[in-house]
């Protein structure tokens, strides 16, 4: 199986302003028929350039808030994922985040098909997602050799898209004083001729 190489896509996701404050305007995104989405997660809005109806032959990682625990020290993102096309060959993804204001415990894998590891944190020293912020990564990966990637049982029957938790992250807070909560994604590797979308 050969995924192909592809420019590394990037989304800043906030989670900074996700008790109820009004979310900022969202960004123009480029005049192509495939515009990245750029939204701020926890907005609860989703009025970006185009809906999401109108791609075809995407996969979209997004997320809601940290979900921080009863002591505030420690909390959990949730990563999520939406294809068109539930008969994919996998996909590779890299979780940059800030360890001056958290720091990385663990990772629970939610969908078991066709996993092959994580890794990480490592040093985001070729700053694959251009953001001097943010200076580690976590990465997760599912293949497919049959090409059957996450498989027609993950299909939503009301939206017709394959809809899954791929992972769970925790994370502690490192610095009170550092609020920088910015998560970005990049991909590692996606098949060939897949539009990819970061964020709500």
């Amino acid at each position: 199986m050969k995924f192909s190489k592809i420019l590394l896509i990037l989304l800043s996701i906030s989670l900074v302003a996700c008790l109820g404050d009004k979310a900022p305007d969202t960004p123009d995104t480029p005049d192509t028929s495939n515009p990245i989405i750029v939204q701020d997660a926890g907005s609860a809005i989703e009025d970006c350039d185009q809906p999401l109806e109108s791609y075809t032959q995407f996969q979209q990682v997004y997320n809601e808030c940290i979900s921080w625990g009863e002591s505030e020290n420690k909390g959990t993102l949730e990563v999520k994922y939406r294809s068109d096309d539930a008969t994919l060959t996998g996909f590779g993804l890299r979780v940059h985040f800030d360890s001056s204001a958290i720091s990385f415990d663990k990772l629970s894998y939610n969908f078991p098909t066709e996993f092959i590891g994580s890794g990480g944190p490592d040093n985001d020293v070729d700053d694959f997602d251009n953001d001097a912020t943010t200076d580690k990564y976590i990465t997760a990966a599912w293949a497919s050799l049959l090409g059957n990637w996450p498989g027609e049982d993950t299909t939503n029957q009301a939206t017709n898209y394959a809809e899954i938790n791929l992972v769970n992250i925790d994370f502690n807070i490192e610095d009170s004083n550092n609020d920088n909560y910015v998560i970005n994604y990049t991909s590692s590797s996606n098949p060939t001729g897949v539009n990819l979308i970061f964020g709500r």
